[in-house]
């Protein structure tokens, strides 16, 4: 992971966007003899809407035969099963639920069953109310019926953005972070050349737009204003460890327009989930949680599950993500000026759909743009990639193993995740540079206290591998730092002390 430094270099491709759209493209591409620049203007990944959001891996009912949607869900579904070993993430296979309160909304399920089939939904089925409460005891006496999908999944969303991206890297793609796109270059004759950004040119054929939120925008530079992104906001409550025996399943009410409506999840990492909210605004920025956001999930989660145990949250937290006024995917290469590839608007089901859609880009770029670019072959591209060990769920032989290697597998650093110093060290080694980072690649700083406990620690760690003061550890990268200097030092500054 490179940040800093200007660079004007040649690339075969650049990426806007190493969410999970662009991270999964970059790895796809890896698979050729392709050079690959990756950009993006976070300080650690996952940033944007891959970081706060369900976590799901949709079994592909929800979306109407013949949108682009449909055409990637059940494929990516797929490929995320098969990826969760090669790439050593966390995938729950939970399965999930819609749930169904009255008649009329029964006969919405039977609307998204013919959907899922229509779609190639593997073992959809409508099973009755008590059925679902024998398996979900706790849901609610009211659900009459629901919609089962055993191919439906949660996946630690944290770990899936920084495989793809790290297994991308491990195949010679490039990443630069705290990189920020301002414009593309075009040669004399309108076609694409390059991207210009706040660390200097970056010149290639091909420009992929995979920028979220910003997606719309990016893709108005290639004079592309086809679709308006409209950011829309998603609350979540999140809650302690031990909640996560309330349900084991994925929960959805019927959707509406509105979107999928309030769920309520158990995490890969066993915590309860409830959300998302779907509130439109102009900010795509604009993350705050607000007192009538949380109510209303608060209210759906308890339709769903009566005794949802609020008083056992730990954090609260919105992400925002890219609608288009369609509701659908925009993914399509332009013809002027050529080279330039939009995979935009990407909302859910689009972790889901990721991997599937950068088989299609690849495929896009061979049939639609091979007089900018030849994919050949890369026999070298290595599939696997290991994850940082997880401590927490190794059995004691395990454990003891490690830190017979390492002692700083011995040194507890997270008491609420059990996240040990080695860990942090091997996060470290693979490119985290601030707070956040260590947290998405070790889960430091997720548990109940909230980094409470292991957040100075973390700082100190991180000064000591990188050579640098604490007071210029920052949380997540800009002026997020943690400290301002030492404590006689700073109240001289303000005056409140003097020199003697």
């Amino acid at each position: 992971m490179l940040r800093g430094e200007k660079f004007f270099m040649n690339y075969d491709i650049v990426i806007i966007g190493s969410g999970i759209t662009g991270a999964s493209i970059a790895r796809e591409l890896s698979k050729y003899k392709l050079s690959i620049a990756v950009i993006d203007k976070a300080s650690e990944l996952p940033a944007g809407a891959s970081r706060a959001n369900s976590s799901m891996i949709h079994g592909g009912f929800d979306d109407k035969p013949g949108t682009v949607k449909a055409k990637f869900c059940v494929p990516g579904n797929k490929l995320w099963h098969k990826l969760n070993d090669e790439l050593d993430v966390h995938l729950d296979e939970c399965g999930s639920y819609v749930c169904a309160f009255s008649g009329a909304e029964v006969k919405h399920l039977e609307e998204l069953l013919a959907q899922g089939k229509a779609n190639g939904c593997p073992g959809v089925e409508i099973v009755s109310g008590d059925k679902l409460r024998e398996k979900e005891p706790n849901v609610s006496p009211e659900i009459i019926a629901a919609l089962w999908s055993p191919e439906a999944g949660i996946i630690n969303n944290f770990e899936a953005v920084n495989a793809m991206i790290e297994s991308a890297e491990l195949n010679g793609a490039k990443l630069f972070l705290e990189t920020v796109a301002t414009g593309l270059i075009l040669d004399d004759k309108g076609n694409i050349k390059g991207v210009t950004t706040n660390k200097g040119e970056f010149l290639a054929p091909v420009v992929i737009n995979a920028g979220g939120v910003h997606s719309g925008e990016i893709a108005s530079w290639a004079g592309d204003k086809s679709f308006r992104i409209i950011p829309t906001k998603g609350e979540y409550y999140l809650l302690d460890r031990t909640a996560g025996e309330t349900i084991t399943s994925f929960l959805f009410s019927c959707p509406s327009k509105a979107g999928k409506g309030i769920t309520v999840l158990r995490t890969a990492e066993g915590n309860l989930m409830a959300g998302p909210t779907a509130t439109e605004q102009e900010d795509p920025e604009d993350r705050s949680t607000t007192p009538e956001g949380l109510a209303e999930v608060l209210k759906g989660a308890r339709r769903l599950v009566p005794k949802f145990p609020v008083n056992m949250n730990i954090t609260t937290f919105a992400g925002v993500r890219a609608n288009t006024e369609s509701g659908d995917f925009e993914i399509y290469a332009l013809k002027s000026p050529r080279g330039f590839v939009n995979a935009a608007g990407i909302k859910s089901p689009g972790f889901t759909s990721a991997p599937a859609i950068a088989q299609h880009i690849a495929q896009l770029l061979k049939e639609e743009l091979s007089d900018r670019i030849t994919l050949i072959p890369n026999e070298k591209f290595t599939p696997e990639r290991r994850n940082i060990p997880r401590f927490l769920y190794m059995d004691m032989a395990a454990r003891k193993s490690l830190a017979e290697n390492d002692p700083a597998y011995a040194q507890i650093v997270c008491r609420c995740e059990t996240v040990t110093e080695g860990q942090v060290v091997e996060a470290i080694r693979r490119g985290a540079r601030t707070i956040t980072a260590v947290k998405m690649m070790t889960r430091a700083g997720t548990g109940r206290c909230q980094g409470g406990f292991c957040c100075p620690r973390v700082a100190e760690i991180l000064s000591r591998e990188l050579g640098i003061p604490l007071d210029e550890i920052t949380r997540h990268g800009g002026e997020s730092k943690l400290l301002v200097g030492k404590t006689k030092e700073f109240l001289l500054k303000k005056g409140a002390v003097s020199h003697e």
